[in-house]
Order: structure tokens, then sequence, then C-alpha cells
């Protein structure tokens, strides 16, 4: 996968350097919102604004917080996420405690988008509690079992 130096891209541009070219740069994208997009390569979480420009093309501008509202990180609960060497498979855990595998292959994830599945999955696991009972039902009653008694939280 081709990485993207921002800089030497912004110093070569004639426009804005806080913006890139949207038709040169597409490919290394992925759109996760309406006209929100986040860079492949990046491993920090940086999103991007489709913009029409004053010359009638698109550009891509970075998002950045407002500039004195910084935020404390905050533990967002208790999922986790462990990903392999390979960025192949994906373990969940629950306090610590492995629950449940995913594999690239059988949940359509590669190791240019996994960032996207595992932030997905924790977020909906952070905030939906039917998802989390799905998840638990999806395992097998022995599994369940010993969830339930670990955690009777989950029950």
């Amino acid at each position: 996968m081709e990485t993207m130096d921002l800089a030497k891209l912004a110093s070569s541009l004639n426009t804005d350097a806080r913006r890139i070219s949207y038709e040169e740069n597409k490919h290394r994208f992925t759109k996760v919102a309406f006209d929100v997009f986040q860079l492949n390569s990046s491993p920090i979480e940086s999103l991007w604004i489709l913009e029409d420009g004053e010359d009638g093309k698109q550009y891509l501008a970075a998002m950045y917080e407002e500039m004195g509202t910084e935020k404390k990180m905050e533990s967002k609960g208790t999922w986790e996420t462990l990903l392999d060497k390979k960025s192949e498979n994906l373990t969940l855990l629950y306090k610590s405690v492995p629950i449940k595998r995913f594999a690239a292959s059988a949940y359509g994830f590669t190791k240019d988008d996994v960032h996207i599945f595992e932030r997905t999955l924790i977020e909906k696991l952070n905030s939906d509690k039917e998802f989390v009972n799905l998840l638990i039902k999806s395992q097998s009653k022995t599994t369940q079992d010993e969830l339930f008694k670990k955690f009777p939280e989950l029950a």
C-alpha cells in the first residue's frame, strides 16, 4: 500500500496547504460519513472533509479540533481489541478476557481498514446493549455460562 507524505504533498500544491486534491488522492482515503474521509495509512485517527474549491475542483481538508478545546482521554468502556501481527485477526476482549476472534477473511476487513472495523465494533458494544446480547448469544452455551459466571453484568 502506498503511503502519503503529507508535508511533501502540501508543499507541492499551489492552493491552501491544509487541503489536498480529492481526485488525485481519493484512492488513499476511506469514506466514513457523508463528505468525511479517513486516511487509510494513518496510524492515528485523522478526519478529512470534502470541500468544493473556488476553481470548481474538490479538495480534502484536514479537520482539526478548535484550539483550546482539548479533551482528556477517557475510557469508553470495558471492551477492547487486540490485533495479530499481520492485522488479519482481531480478538475482542471484555475486561481483558478474550471473548471472540474475528478473522479478516470471514468479516471482510483488510489490514488497511481494520482500524475502522475495530472502532465501529467497540463503539457499538459500548453503546448498544442489544448488540452485546447478540454477540453473547452467538457464543456456545458453555461459553455463555462461563461469561455470565465471571461477568454477571453481561447477563
